[in-house]
């Protein structure tokens, strides 16, 4: 029944912003502008986006180095399964999958491997928000509420990195408060498994106790996303849609945060509206800004999906074992 709700919700929440998309767009005038479009700017922008991914890969062997050095040609592999994951199961459940296939693959704590994970997001949603205020220093937002709003979730990123470091610089602290609270569970099995989460949790924050580490993590952040995000632009040109390039920086910023929300498998709607959104806001026209969104949202979907149903077919990771991923969180491995 909770699944359910989930993806109903999800439903509602694709479809609402589905309707803000095509709000008076004209069919007709989007097929003439997807007739119209020069598709030999594809081919660079995948390549320059899964540059993007490979980065993504060499910057998660930093976070994992503490647990276990991993070649990055095996983490982009597992990368891409993720992807692949989060875009035919609902809630974003390709990290689940993602610590599930490297635990499986590599014989990591699965735990540990998910909360490197989550750190990434962590740096993930900074470097979107890095981006907003970038964009902010060569086109005008106009909304000074907005500005403050971003500045609020800004710090509260950056709070949360520093309590993450807080916590990873001082571990056999944090280890020992931990048992002080552990010993005082009911039963034998339940305090040695809630011990080895700590310890999971623990080593999976390992990156943040190097400040190289740690800078070397936000510096590849926004090295990936840089590339993903010339992607937009490149696919741009093909609709000669031509916008600065902060613009794409603030439609990349925002329609990935807005992924947070719930979804469709692929993140349809909840990616779609903000790209639109940014680029009418610029002046393109909404049936053009349309045209060039699906263009750009099957381009991130279709083939990193294909390219993820292959390394999970070539790994012997099958459909039926990543839906079952849904259900089974990683246990302290």
């Amino acid at each position: 029944m909770l699944k359910q709700k989930r993806f109903w919700l999800g439903l509602v929440v694709s479809l609402v912003l589905l309707v803000f998309v095509f709000y008076q767009t004209d069919p007709a005038k989007i097929l003439d502008s997807l007739r119209q479009a020069q598709y030999g700017y594809l081919l660079p922008a995948l390549a320059l986006y899964f540059v993007g991914v490979g980065i993504r890969a060499f910057r998660w062997h930093f976070l994992l180095r503490s647990i276990k050095p991993i070649g990055t040609p095996a983490l982009f592999r597992t990368v891409v399964i993720g992807y692949m994951a989060n875009d035919i199961l609902p809630a974003r459940m390709g990290e689940l999958v993602r610590a599930y296939v490297l635990g499986q693959q590599e014989n990591v704590s699965k735990t540990a491997t998910l909360v490197t994970i989550v750190v990434e997001r962590v740096f993930d949603g900074l470097t979107m928000l890095t981006f907003i205020v970038g964009a902010t220093f060569f086109i005008p937002l106009g909304d000074e509420e907005l500005a403050g709003r971003l500045r609020l979730v800004g710090a509260l990123f950056i709070a949360a990195i520093a309590a993450l470091a807080v916590l990873a610089g001082m571990p056999g602290r944090v280890a020992r408060l931990a048992d002080f609270f552990l010993r005082r569970l009911p039963s034998e099995p339940l305090r040695t498994r809630a011990t080895l989460l700590t310890s999971s949790v623990l080593a999976g924050l390992g990156a943040l106790r190097s400040p190289v580490d740690s800078f070397a993590t936000y510096a590849l952040s926004i090295l990936a996303w840089l590339c993903e995000t010339g992607m937009y632009a490149l696919i741009a040109l093909g609709f000669n849609i031509a916008l600065p390039f902060a613009v794409y920086l603030l439609a990349a910023a925002l329609a990935n945060l807005v992924t947070i929300a719930p979804s469709t498998p692929g993140y349809v709607g909840v990616f779609d509206a903000p790209i639109v959104y940014v680029l009418t806001r610029f002046g393109v026209d909404q049936n053009l800004a349309t045209s060039y969104t699906l263009v750009l949202h099957a381009a991130l979907y279709l083939p990193v999906t294909l390219l993820g149903l292959y390394y999970a077919w070539r790994a012997g990771v099958s459909l039926t074992q990543i839906s079952r991923t849904q259900v089974q969180a990683p246990t302290a491995e």
